[in-house]
This record gives structure tokens, sequence and C-alpha cells, in this order.
């Protein structure tokens, strides 16, 4: 059964990846403020986007507690899917 990755999955997912890779700890606030800035472009930097599928997946850079994070949006769900490490 494929698992269905929703809102909660996708925070979940993001929270995780944020401790791994950045030693950061985020709540659903902080996510959703994440997300809203994306949204509006508000202090992100677009790095590049892929066509996948069902959606359009992009890297942004986000500015956040000290560091910049390297995030993926979907654009069609309109979330953070994931954070990346950010490269060298």
């Amino acid at each position: 059964m494929k698992t269905k990755k929703d809102l909660l999955y996708s925070f979940n997912h993001t929270q995780k990846r944020m401790e791994e890779r950045y030693n950061i700890f985020i709540d659903n606030k902080d996510y959703l403020e994440m997300c809203d800035r994306i949204s509006c472009k508000r202090n992100v930097k677009f790095i590049s986007e892929k066509r996948q599928k069902n959606d359009i997946q992009q890297i942004y850079h986000i500015p956040f507690k000290g560091n910049t994070i390297r995030v993926v949006w979907s654009r069609s769900d309109k979330r953070i899917k994931t954070a990346l490490p950010t490269p060298d």
C-alpha cells in the first residue's frame, strides 16, 4: 500500500531532516512560517526546479535561525517536502 504523503507527513519528514542535517528543531509554527515565506516569495532564494510526474519541485534557500536551509518545495501541494543538505 502506498503511503499518502499529506501535510502531516511532509511536516514530520522535514522536521526529521532539519534535525539530522542542520541540528535545528522545528515545530509546526516554524514549518508553516517557512511554507508561507516560500509561497509569498519573502526572504527566500530560488535555486532550481525539476518537473516530476505530477508536480514541479523547486529548491529554495531560506535563512532560518542563523543558518541557510535548503528545502524542496512542491508547487502542486504548496508545501515544503524535505530539507536537503547544503552543498559545500
